[in-house]
C-alpha cells in the first residue's frame, strides 16, 4: 500500500518529502475502529470506519485523510473486506468522507450521460470557460427534464411522444424527445419584437412532429 504514516513539519525542501514507516494490513488493523450505523445507498448500513491522515506516495506525498470502510452483509453474517476512501481534504471526518463518497451513486449517471448520450468526446469549444459554461448548460437542462418526468406524467401526452408506452412510466429521455418535438425549429430571434420590446412566441419553420 503506497501511504506512509504522516511526518511533522520539517524544514525538507518541497521536493524532499520525509515519511515514516508504511502502513501495512497489520498497522490498519490495529487503527482504532468506530462502529456506524448510517443511510446510505438508499437502505440503513452497518459500517466499521478506522481512519489516519497520512501521506500518499503516488501523490507525491500529499497529506490525505485515508479511511478504510467495512460494511456488515445482514445475508452471510460477516463483514466486508475492508475499502480504502482517500480525501485530500484531511479537515473530514471519517463518517464525512463516507457519507461523500456515497454520493457517487447520484453523480456517476451524470458523468455517464456527458460521456456516452451529450457526446463530450467531440467537444468543440476552444476554451476551458466555453467548456464550463456548455457543461453546466447540458446538466441543467437534463436536471429539468429528470424533475419534469414525475411532475407531468399526468398531463404528458404520451400517445403524441410514444404511443407503444403508454402503461410505461415517464422518463426523463421521453420528457427530452417531447421538448425536442415542440422547440426544434422555432425561431427565437425572429420572434423578438426591437421596436415594441415585446415577445411573440414564433412558429415552428417545420412539421411539429419530429422524431430525432
Amino acid at each position: 500500500m503506497a501511504i506512509a504514516a504522516a511526518c511533522a513539519p520539517c524544514a525538507w525542501p518541497a521536493h524532499c518529502l520525509a515519511y515514516r514507516e508504511r502502513l501495512s494490513a497489520a498497522a490498519v488493523a490495529d487503527l482504532p475502529v468506530t462502529g456506524l450505523c448510517l443511510s446510505l445507498y438508499g437502505q440503513e448500513q452497518l459500517l466499521r470506519l478506522r481512519s489516519v491522515v497520512a501521506r500518499a506516495r503516488f501523490l507525491k506525498g500529499t497529506p490525505v485523510r485515508a479511511v478504510w470502510c467495512q460494511f456488515f452483509d445482514a445475508r452471510k453474517k460477516t463483514w466486508t473486506k475492508p475499502r480504502l476512501l482517500l480525501a485530500t481534504e484531511t479537515e473530514l471526518t471519517a463518517e464525512s468522507t463516507e457519507r461523500l463518497y456515497a454520493r457517487r451513486c447520484w453523480i456517476e449517471p451524470l458523468f455517464h450521460n456527458l460521456k456516452r448520450w451529450w457526446d463530450i468526446s467531440n467537444l468543440w469549444q476552444q476554451s476551458g470557460t466555453a467548456l464550463e459554461l456548455w457543461m453546466q448548460i447540458r446538466s441543467t437542462a437534463w436536471t429539468v427534464a429528470q424533475l419534469l418526468s414525475p411532475a407531468a406524467h399526468g398531463a404528458f401526452p404520451m400517445e403524441v411522444v410514444a404511443p407503444w408506452r403508454m402503461k410505461h412510466p415517464l422518463t426523463a429521455g421521453l420528457v427530452a424527445q417531447w421538448l425536442r418535438m415542440e422547440f426544434t425549429g422555432l425561431a427565437f430571434r425572429d420572434g423578438f419584437d426591437r421596436k415594441s420590446q415585446k415577445f411573440v412566441f414564433p412558429e415552428q419553420r417545420y412539421a411539429p412532429r419530429l422524431r430525432l
